[in-house]
């Protein structure tokens, strides 16, 4: 009888132990999952500040030329597209002509 209480108590510490150790894993696990979606919503947050940026030089005409037509080669080689994308080919064409018949 008493060989079963010792294997039971061994099992018993064996097994909190265990626990102890899978619960320091998980725990480690869900502070890196939360590190992740803060990082992913900084980089989104990142991302959209400088589409909003890149917009707002490409529709300001009080801009230099050349700064919208950089600013319209970072936002097409970054994927952006809506309207702006037109507007941007619209600035590219028009500064292709006027480099022509300068």
């Amino acid at each position: 009888m008493n060989k079963i209480i010792n294997k039971l108590k061994q099992y018993k510490e064996a097994y909190v132990i265990i626990m102890f150790f899978v619960g320091i894993v998980v725990g480690i696990f869900m502070f890196l999952h939360q590190f992740l979606i803060k990082f992913d919503e900084t980089i989104d947050t990142i991302k959209t500040t400088q589409q909003m940026a890149l917009k707002s030089v490409i529709w300001n005409n009080n801009v230099p030329q050349g700064e919208r037509v950089s600013a319209c080669d970072i936002y097409i080689k970054a994927g952006y597209n809506s309207l702006t994308k037109k507007e941007c080919q619209h600035i590219i064409d028009s500064t292709e002509v006027g480099i022509i018949f300068n």
